[in-house]
């Protein structure tokens, strides 16, 4: 005998759970279970999820890099043990400010500033900043240094490096970074998603600086170079954006401090 035919009010179990969505016909059960239930939970998990990853994330910090219109500023430039420009300071008893040089990309400014060592200069470009460290990342163009041929010989006497204020043998814990990316142009600047280019920066030129923290979590800074005084070698790479430990003698030049460590008494921790 043949087979009746199926019709709508005669389904078999297989294709009552065949449910399928039509946008004009009303949702089937089984869909609005995950509509009504588990998406919402889905939703509030993923949330809780970005909650946690964000808040394990170290803070970026106040860094300011100021692309905007490029600054002006006259002071004696110093290209050891990196290239700086010192200021004369509005603030009383501070007979300076101290800024680092950089170029654009991840380079040093020592080629450029070299021929104007120990000079009053005129030196144009973008404002680095962060906790009161300052950095002028130089315009491009041989107008960005200039030489002040009428300063006198006062001012010159007034910005040369002054002595260091010796304060002894130290030993430290934080972290080696580069100074420009660290101080505003990266966010984050440090860290282990940051040791790449961190390196490439450093290797280039750009200042490494060790930064640590107290028990507060407020950061000192301490620009980093040989025994000798002189720029940091090949050797701190491997160490930077790691957690260390630094062995060396701390001095105080006029608003920095200056840590002189072998890159072999550096301690990975």
């Amino acid at each position: 005998m043949p087979e009746a035919p199926r019709t709508g009010l005669c389904r078999s179990s297989d294709e009552r759970r065949d449910e399928f969505y039509v946008g004009y016909l009303p949702v089937p059960p089984g869909h609005l279970f995950y509509l009504r239930l588990l998406m919402p939970l889905l939703l509030w998990l993923a949330v809780g999820v970005a909650a946690v990853v964000s808040g394990s994330h170290s803070d970026p910090g106040a860094g300011v890099w100021d692309t905007g219109r490029p600054q002006v500023l006259e002071g004696l430039l110093d290209v050891a043990p990196y290239p700086l420009l010192r200021v004369p300071s509005a603030k009383l008893g501070e007979p300076f400010t101290t800024y680092l040089l950089v170029e654009t990309g991840k380079f040093g400014a020592g080629r450029r500033a070299a021929p104007h060592d120990g000079r009053l200069v005129r030196v144009s470009g973008w404002l680095i900043q962060r906790d009161g460290r300052r950095m002028i990342e130089l315009e491009p163009g041989d107008g960005a240094i200039e030489p002040l041929e009428s300063a006198s010989a006062s001012d010159l006497d007034r910005l040369r490096r002054p002595a260091a204020e010796p304060r002894g043998r130290v030993r430290l814990r934080g972290e080696i970074v580069d100074s420009k990316c660290y101080l505003g142009v990266m966010k984050p600047g440090e860290g282990k998603t940051h040791k790449e280019c961190a390196t490439l920066c450093i290797s280039a030129g750009i200042p490494p600086m060790l930064v640590t923290r107290d028990a507060s979590g407020t950061r000192s800074y301490f620009l980093l170079v040989r025994p000798d005084g002189d720029a940091q070698d090949a050797r701190i790479l491997p160490l930077v954006a790691d957690p260390v430990e630094v062995s060396g003698t701390l001095d105080r030049v006029g608003d920095l401090n200056i840590l002189r460590a072998d890159p072999a008494d550096i301690q990975r921790l």
